[in-house]
């Protein structure tokens, strides 16, 4: 991934491989090897890595392009590891994924490669420079890898220590990466380990780390097509502050709120939610509340909690009041959603209106 957005960076600079290998004082050959991955820039030494980065800075580089190189980076590093080691001979609680929380960018730069979802942060990006002959469309895997680094992570969630922390962590991740395969033996899998994990979580009436593992399984499916499950984790497992909390605070840390690496998802329910403003936040929903989001049942909801909790935010930013009440406006006239998700987009209208001073 990371050579293949280097090679993205250049072209939005305009540079060829000859003109940007001049400046940097190396060979074609080592751009070259970069870009394809034949000389992956995870093996470049970190003080040439920062001088590389901040000579493309300097050449006119979209600064959040350039940040996107370290999550790149990580996903090379994961990817290296899972495909160079058999399904079930990493120990569980030596895998990557036991370690810490996954974050959004990292997250999408591992999709692009296993699944060719291109990352979002890529639609407004520029080329400058012009291509030759036929050309990747991005860093994908070939259809043996594809296929062990899914089996590797099926094998990793199955054999996880639910008695454990790291183990439910790993538990948890594993299931949601495995969620990119868009096969029909992966899909009918993902569906069993959801019900496996459900009873597990219905043992508990509040918090807890299968009520983690159940959330992010919930939302593979209902980005699969399924939206019973989503919507049902919404009504059944929602009813408590601690619950809420947590969701509040995945949300802040998957959107970079929560800037402060996580090693574990208790910090859903131990940090705070002081600690984070939550304008990010609210924006992101905001923009996500469209009618055909597979989402849009969890992300009505969270807009009602984060406005129970913080109700002030809608004036933080100029416009945001507004949006948001034509956004949740068109939803409720357009989208099929669920009766609870009706229900807290009305008090959210309501509240909006009071706000505004109608």
């Amino acid at each position: 991934m990371s050579g293949y957005l280097l090679k993205v960076i250049r072209e939005s600079i305009g540079f060829t491989q000859d003109g940007l290998a001049e400046d940097l004082g190396v060979d074609l050959t080592t751009v070259q090897g970069w870009e394809s991955g034949r000389r992956p820039l995870v093996a470049v030494p970190t003080g040439s890595f920062l001088a590389i980065r901040a000579r493309l800075l300097r050449l006119g580089a979209q600064p959040n392009l350039l940040a996107q190189l370290e999550p790149a980076l990580e996903a090379d590093h994961f990817l290296a590891q899972v495909l160079s080691t058999a399904p079930a001979k990493v120990p569980p609680d030596e895998h990557p994924l036991s370690a810490w929380v996954i974050t959004r960018p990292f997250t999408d730069m591992t999709s692009w490669a296993v699944s060719g979802q291109r990352p979002s942060f890529l639609d407004d990006v520029p080329r400058r420079s012009s291509r030759r002959g036929p050309v990747s469309s991005g860093p994908r895997l070939a259809v043996d890898e594809r296929a062990h680094f899914f089996e590797h992570l099926k094998s990793a969630a199955e054999r996880a220590d639910v008695g454990t922390v790291d183990g439910m962590l790993l538990r948890r991740q594993a299931h949601y990466v495995a969620s990119f395969d868009d096969s029909v033996e992966t899909a009918e899998w993902l569906a069993g380990m959801q019900r496996q994990e459900e009873r597990r979580s219905q043992r508990s009436a509040d918090w807890s780390l299968s009520w983690a593992v159940v959330r992010s399984g919930a939302h593979s499916l209902a980005r699969k097509g399924d939206p019973e499950a989503l919507q049902a984790f919404i009504g059944q497992a929602m009813k408590t502050d601690r619950c809420e909390t947590a969701n509040l605070n995945y949300w802040a840390y998957w959107l970079g709120e929560i800037t402060e690496p996580q090693t574990a998802d208790t910090f859903m329910v131990e940090l705070p939610t002081r600690s984070w403003r939550g304008t990010k936040l609210l924006a992101h929903l905001v923009g996500k509340l469209e009618p055909k989001n597979v989402y849009i049942d969890v992300v009505a909801h969270t807009v009602w909690a984060l406005l129970q909790h913080r109700p002030a935010i809608v004036h933080d930013e100029p416009g945001t009041l507004g949006r948001l009440q034509e956004r949740a406006a068109r939803v409720l006239d357009e989208a099929a959603v669920s009766v609870q998700s009706r229900r807290e987009l009305e008090e959210v209208l309501y509240g909006l209106r009071i706000a505004d001073g109608r």
